[in-house]
């Protein structure tokens, strides 16, 4: 662990490492610059770990965003749901994670009138099923556009939507990438500031990067957007493209943290997490790391939803920890690449 100790040499914002000798040494103080930082993910979790009293607050936010999935809530808990649902997620940083970047709730029991249907069965296998068919089709046989809320996703038939639908959706759609990006600029922000022993100062953190996170968010779902043309050709189109989608999730998922821990505007953010994945072999290291916690996370979270109310509860707990110290690490890791880089002299071998 990476105790903060006075006289350890730290800075006013408590972020350098303590002095040689201890387990998080230095490594400029013993004028090897082949040792400079930034560390190992694990040396970043046990620095984060070792402040969690002051970062705990901000588990507020992972689990805000896992119950305000109301759907997957209430098919986690639901008695006659069917099923266990096991995920495997190769999950790169990203600023909100929460229980359902790892897991997904047990298929639902489809009810019809006083009868609950396992969550294997179709509505047109039973005699007393709704004759307009399951959920995402129309009684005339045409498809629905699953648009997805904080609350719950709502399927929106495509020969309904005109110019005032559409506009609708636009809005509901800006409202919402908005509220998400101040709550990531107030999370990611405040992580940052507390991992460095300021005040969160939530206002000027909202204040000062919820705008690039309100552009960032725009391109991610116009980007999403683009894949559907491939989607509705063929959906052999859209597996073929998951390598790219990886490659791209691995050069840029520094991005949005950038944005705090470097100031960076919103394009240059995009230039420093290219130039860091090609450039650096701890930004590579860490995502790694990362991938395999995630994994391993999703499994043991998955399993758990699947219990009952009881393993969600276990589950849910389990998950906020887990986002934030995640969360946390990626910050602390992101500053300390930010100033190796800042400083010719502190750079990696």
């Amino acid at each position: 662990m990476v105790p903060d100790t006075p006289g350890s040499g730290a800075g006013s914002d408590g972020y350098s490492p303590p002095p040689p000798g201890g387990p998080g040494d230095d490594p400029t103080a013993a004028g090897d610059p082949n040792d400079s930082p930034p560390h190992s993910f694990p040396w970043h979790v046990s620095r984060v770990t070792d402040r969690l009293d002051a970062i705990l607050p901000f588990a507020l936010v992972p689990l805000l965003t896992s119950l305000l999935q109301v759907e997957h809530v209430r098919r986690a808990i639901d008695p006659a749901a069917s099923g266990v649902s096991i995920n495997v997620e190769f999950a790169f940083p990203s600023p909100l994670l929460d229980l359902w970047t790892f897991a997904d709730p047990p298929a639902p029991a489809v009810r019809v009138g006083r009868r609950a249907v396992g969550g294997d069965s179709l509505p047109g296998d039973d005699p007393f099923a709704d004759p307009s068919g399951p959920a995402g089709t129309t009684g005339s046989g045409g498809a629905d556009v699953p648009v997805t809320t904080p609350l719950d996703g709502v399927g929106i038939p495509i020969e309904s939507i005109g110019a005032a639908t559409g506009a609708w959706v636009a809005l509901a759609i800006l409202a919402y990438v908005t509220i998400v990006a101040v709550l990531a600029a107030v999370y990611v922000g405040g992580l940052d500031r507390r991992l460095r022993g300021d005040p969160a100062a939530i206002v000027a953190c909202a204040r000062e990067y919820a705008p690039r996170f309100v552009l960032y968010n725009l391109v991610a779902i116009g980007a999403i957007l683009l894949l559907v043309p491939f989607a509705l050709v063929s959906p052999v189109l859209l597996i073929l493209a998951l390598p790219a989608v990886v490659v791209v999730g691995y050069l840029f998922y520094a991005v949005p943290f950038l944005f705090v821990v470097a100031d960076a505007p919103f394009v240059e953010a995009f230039r420093l997490s290219y130039g860091f994945a090609v450039g650096e072999r701890a930004y590579l290291a860490f995502g790694l790391w990362h991938v395999g916690v995630a994994v391993v996370s999703s499994i043991v979270l998955s399993l758990l939803v699947s219990a009952g109310g009881g393993g969600f509860l276990f589950a849910l707990a389990l998950a906020v920890l887990l986002s934030v110290v995640l969360t946390a690490a990626t910050v602390s890791f992101l500053r300390e690449l930010v100033d190796a880089k800042a400083e010719p002299g502190r750079r990696q071998a």
